[in-house]
């Protein structure tokens, strides 16, 4: 419900240290028009070099078949249509492979012709990664900050959510709408979405007394659905997207590298504390 609170630096963090650490496979959804979580492990050549080539494809194309002379707005022209069968290896990038996995399927701002797609869209991903993803332990799907077609999509493929949290006030007012938006579109939707719990991230250092007392009162309220860590607020964060890696990957004897293992850590217990399911457990990042 509020963008800057971490939910791209989250799905991205606990992805990579998923499959490096835990050696899970993974795969990463990018959900979002703005497309950060792609821009953030992939270079402005590669990126361009994906969405660009004919024989590739992105989250738009599970949504929305291309059609002949569409306009790029990557290019500014107008581009012939794909060809071939839509797959799931068209669709991927690969970022990490050693013994555990991390795969993207990457977005594009053209994601937004999809806000004008006629209804029935918002099925198109679950669909698409029930039939694909089975080599999977975990599916994330990183959401865009409000309430649309993509962030019905990404519920409507997942079993469970995630909220990231700045603990500040404005940040603290969108939960209570979140939590009442999801009861209310998941029971229309015959759905039910459990939750992993909520993670405050860009946390200051040292911590300023109303960061503390939205951190305390969250905790005092909702117990056990807080995680007990947390990630602080940095720019090693921001030097990490520059240089298109997770923080562990670029530095990883910072603090912050630690308390991304430790949020992912805490995410395993949480995320796996039913009995594990046949399907890959697929984590929309709201």
């Amino acid at each position: 419900m509020k963008g800057g609170v971490g939910k791209t630096t989250l799905s991205v963090n606990i992805g990579y240290a998923l499959a490096s650490e835990h050696t899970k496979q993974v795969l990463l959804v990018d959900c979002d028009p703005q497309f950060n979580a792609s821009t953030y492990l992939m270079t402005e050549r590669d990126y361009l070099a994906h969405i660009q080539n004919r024989k590739k494809r992105s989250i738009l194309d599970i949504f929305m078949p291309r059609r002949a002379g569409d306009v790029s707005t990557v290019s500014g022209l107008s581009k012939p249509a794909k060809t071939g069968s839509l797959t799931l290896e068209s669709c991927l990038t690969h970022v990490f492979h050693d013994g555990g996995r991390l795969d993207l399927i990457p977005s594009t701002l053209e994601l937004m012709e999809v806000e004008m797609s006629r209804r029935g869209t918002e099925n198109r991903l679950q669909n698409f990664l029930v039939d694909t993803t089975g080599g999977y332990d975990y599916v994330l799907i990183d959401c865009p900050p409000t309430i649309s077609i993509f962030t019905l999509a990404a519920v409507l493929a997942s079993q469970k959510y995630v909220v990231p949290l700045k603990p500040d006030p404005l940040s603290t007012i969108g939960l209570p709408l979140l939590e009442r938006w999801l009861q209310d579109f998941t029971e229309s939707a015959g759905k039910r979405v459990h939750s992993v719990g909520i993670v405050f991230c860009m946390v200051r250092s040292p911590l300023p007394n109303q960061m503390k007392e939205v951190m305390h009162d969250l905790r005092k309220n909702r117990g056990n659905e807080v995680f007990k860590n947390h990630l602080t607020q940095s720019t090693k964060i921001a030097e990490s997207v520059e240089a298109h890696k997770p923080i562990y990957a670029h530095d990883p004897k910072s603090k912050w590298a630690g308390e991304v293992l430790l949020i992912t850590e805490e995410f395993l217990e949480r995320a796996e504390g039913e009995q594990r399911c046949l399907r890959p457990k697929t984590i929309a990042h709201t």
